[in-house]
């Protein structure tokens, strides 16, 4: 069996004995579970311990390697610029899917109740404190503190002041934050040897407090995830028609075998000389282009990510009760489009992971949702990474497109072009 099939079936073999626990009334039952709760306490906070060095070293070497990846300040602009207004339009459809599945199909509030760290929604503070905990202060005391919003804007200052240094210091720098990255997914990896039994442990103390409530709201995240993918799929089509960037029936058959190479192997990276073949070969956009915005997509662009990320921690906190205000909104927008511009290299499990704490704890809903999260990361990468390299490949296009009318060229399929 696959992690991902292994994960699964320790959830639902956790909350299948947690719900017949339950139902049971059995006292020795419930305190044999009771006596197991700590062992998954003790998993999550083994994957707390990685959070801090984690997010730093995703965030500033996400900048780092758009710098490294820069060949030319012209084209990177373009690509930043598309980049930033895809994972908008990203965040954007995933609320309305997630706000318009909970209006036909609600979810019961407080199903968060049996997770380890829920509770009442905290205190919110007001407005403008919320705004100036944004620059932390103390970025070490941040970090201490485990609060991980601030650690991501240092980390996000860092790496652009990283990319600013003198040429030895700069691949230095780099260097270490890489490696920095690569020692905390080790340490990870470690603890997700572990995964099955701090799952089931998890799933077991949930289910019997919260009764079928935990399998509804897996069940929303799966059906919402799986609509925001197939949306954006039909988005990225959308927007290659409107702008007349390329013939819709070539695109979609030009990049058909990178679509089929992503959902084969889940992974974006592996994906990626597929969608160099599809750029180059099958929709003959010019190699400079292509050979730039590609790699840099899969370093620094995840646009189902984002929105994968947004339906996560809003969905967790509508099943703990939090109405999130204006403010939060604010910062929950920098969050995600941070979670989008980050995760270069780490697999989907562990993207989810770094990327959805920081809006969890903004909202002070329980970080002790993330590990259910990925147990049903399998039923939901495969649309994932599909609509990842749909999307890297658009904006290839869209930015070919660009640039092509800017050099008054013609289609790229008919004319390949460079820029200047």
């Amino acid at each position: 069996m696959t992690r991902s099939n292994i994960l699964l079936t320790a959830l639902l073999a956790g909350i299948v004995a947690g719900v017949l626990v339950r139902l049971s009334g059995s006292s020795a039952l419930q305190a044999l579970a009771l006596g197991l709760a700590p062992l998954g306490q003790l998993w999550i906070r083994a994957l707390q311990m990685t959070l801090v060095p984690l997010i730093f070293a995703v965030v500033a070497g996400s900048v780092g390697s758009a710098a490294r990846s820069g060949q030319g300040g012209r084209l990177l602009g373009y690509s930043a610029a598309a980049f930033l207004v895809l994972l908008l339009g990203a965040i954007t459809l995933a609320m309305t899917v997630l706000h318009g599945t909970l209006w036909l199909w609600p979810l019961p509030l407080h199903t968060l109740d049996g997770l380890p760290g829920a509770g009442p929604a905290p205190a919110v503070p007001g407005t403008v404190d919320q705004l100036l905990a944004i620059i932390p202060a103390n970025p070490v005391a941040a970090a201490a503190a485990g609060q991980m919003f601030p650690l991501a804007i240092f980390a996000l200052l860092f790496g652009v002041a990283m990319t600013r240094g003198g040429e030895g210091g700069h691949r230095t720098l780099v260097t270490m934050v890489d490696e920095l990255a690569a020692t905390m997914m080790r340490i990870v990896e470690w603890v997700l040897m572990a995964a099955p039994v701090g799952i089931f442990v998890l799933a077991l103390g949930i289910a019997q407090s919260a009764g079928l409530g935990l399998a509804s709201l897996l069940a929303h995240l799966v059906v919402i995830t799986i609509a925001y993918c197939l949306l954006g799929i039909g988005l990225c089509y959308a927007m290659v028609a409107v702008t007349g960037a390329y013939p819709l029936v070539r695109f979609a058959r030009g990049i058909a075998g990178a679509q089929a190479m992503a959902a084969g192997t889940t992974s974006s990276l592996a994906s990626t000389p597929a969608m160099l073949d599809a750029a180059l070969v099958r929709l003959r956009l010019p190699p400079d282009i292509a050979g730039l915005v590609i790699p840099l997509a899969v370093s620094v662009f995840r646009f189902g990510t984002t929105g994968l990320v947004a339906i996560s921690v809003l969905l967790a906190a509508h099943a703990a009760g939090i109405v999130p205000t204006f403010a939060q909104y604010a910062m929950l927008l920098v969050a995600f489009l941070l979670a989008g511009f980050g995760g270069a290299g780490l697999p989907g499990a562990a993207v989810i992971y770094a990327a959805t704490a920081p809006g969890l704890q903004i909202l002070g809903a329980p970080l002790a949702v993330i590990p259910l999260y990925i147990a049903v990361n399998g039923f939901t990468d495969l649309f994932l990474t599909t609509m990842n390299v749909t999307a890297d490949l658009t904006v290839t296009t869209l930015i070919a497109r660009f640039a092509a009318r800017r050099q008054g060229h013609a289609i790229p399929d008919e004319a390949p072009v460079t820029l200047a």
